[in-house]
């Protein structure tokens, strides 16, 4: 597809507790579709492609089983949310991608070969947002509370199971990011309205000029 004709996709990437819902709400009805795995709903899939709770379905899986189910779940995000938005000229921000839950799935030892070669076969972003917000700062937006697995299932050290298991989201992001042509980092610390400002002004610098050196998704 031309470059010059198509829509951007761009992926917004934080934390559990960085902001990252809020900021996409706020976005809502903006010049980028602001899309998440929870907008599968609203397209004509099995109930166990748009689940209610996709992680307590995961893990009731065994390991292949549950490797199926978070890749289609990935690559049902970019074909009905994703490509058919960019096709059509619009530009696309996506909440994750498979960042977030493949770094989650290695975090906690569970993470196939397959989704690791699946990985290599998805189409790469054009730009990648990252909002820079500690650990220890999420923790306390979210109330001190967490999935147990996003703790390590650990019940007698909640903050610091959650703040290592963020830690090892981060450390995964930067090998994973790493050679991108496109990552931003906002600093995610600042009152919302800062960071929300900061966030459209990266979309916009983003879309327009385009970014000619980026390839056009096939």
């Amino acid at each position: 597809m031309d470059s010059a004709t198509r829509g951007l996709f761009i992926v917004l990437l934080g934390i559990d507790g960085s902001g990252k819902t809020s900021l996409l709400s706020a976005l809502r009805g903006g010049t980028f579709a602001t899309v998440g795995w929870r907008d599968l709903r609203n397209h004509e899939l099995p109930a166990v492609m748009a689940p209610d709770a996709p992680s307590a379905i995961k893990d009731r899986l065994s390991d292949l089983p549950r490797a199926m189910f978070v890749g289609g779940h990935i690559v049902a995000q970019y074909e009905y949310l994703v490509r058919p938005e960019v096709v059509e000229g619009r530009n696309v921000l996506l909440d994750s991608y498979w960042y977030k839950v493949l770094a989650k799935e290695r975090a906690l030892g569970r993470l196939s070969p397959a989704l690791e070669d699946l990985r290599q076969l998805l189409p790469v972003p054009d730009a990648v947002v990252l909002l820079d917000v500690d650990p220890r700062t999420a923790w306390a937006r979210r109330g001190g509370t967490c999935a147990p697995y996003e703790r390590f299932d650990d019940p007698g050290g909640q903050a610091a199971g959650f703040v290592r298991f963020q830690e090892c989201l981060l450390a995964q992001w930067e090998a994973d990011l790493r050679g991108h042509p496109a990552v931003y980092r906002l600093d995610g610390e600042r009152p919302f309205d800062e960071v929300l400002t900061s966030l459209r002004d990266t979309l916009e610098l983003c879309a327009v000029p385009r970014l000619p050196e980026l390839e056009a998704l096939s």
